[in-house]
């Protein structure tokens, strides 16, 4: 039986230097899972603690469930996998009080675990894949994504893309972070910037 559920959805993408391509994360790329989330340098930026590794059995009931209601992908840019993203479900009660009671709100997960490729821009180029599939495809209302304030990367990946700051709210200590900041893409804000944006 199969750890991480597998969807048919595979969105392609590029620039002058790179071609995305996000397929669907299986069985197969549990290798790479398990090396990124056993690396405290990844770790850092994509978890709120420092954690130096999680072994293989958290590693599956992290994939293993969120990949059971949402779309996972495993990123690949010119021939090699560097990283996975998620398009999820809000499922933080605080935020989905934010938005009407029937709106489509989700976020956005990503992790580039490949460290050569951090920098580089390939975080902007496909959350601008993800963000269009979201909008024209799943029809979604609102994209609702997060980041502390340590990691400027993270933050200028949602500015690049038209993400607006609609929240900054302090993290208890002690953390990694001191502030954690909410990022918003409506559907018509999404349509007024489209022309604008890194995934024409």
């Amino acid at each position: 039986m199969s750890i991480i559920r597998k969807h048919d959805i595979t969105l392609c993408g590029e620039n002058e230097e790179y071609k995305i391509v996000l397929y669907p994360l299986s069985d197969e790329h549990l290798p790479y899972l398990y090396k990124w989330n056993s690396d405290p340098e990844v770790l850092f930026w994509t978890e709120g603690e420092d954690i130096e590794g999680y072994p293989p059995e958290v590693v599956h009931q992290i994939y293993g469930g969120i990949s059971q209601d949402n779309l996972c992908f495993a990123i690949k840019v010119n021939d090699e996998i560097i990283g996975e993203c998620w398009l999820q479900k809000m499922n933080l009660p605080g935020v989905i009080k934010m938005y009407a009671a029937d709106a489509d709100v989700r976020r956005i997960d990503m992790t580039i675990g490949e460290k050569a490729y951090w920098g580089h821009g390939i975080g902007t180029l496909f959350i601008g894949m993800l963000a269009k599939y979201a909008f024209e495809y799943e029809h979604v209302d609102v994209l609702h994504c997060f980041c502390e304030d340590y990691n400027i990367r993270s933050r200028r990946v949602w500015e690049k893309n038209g993400f607006q700051l609609v929240l900054t709210e302090e993290i208890p200590q002690p953390h990694k972070g001191k502030l954690q900041f909410h990022w918003r893409l409506a559907k018509d804000e999404y349509r007024q910037q489209k022309g604008e944006l890194y995934y024409r």
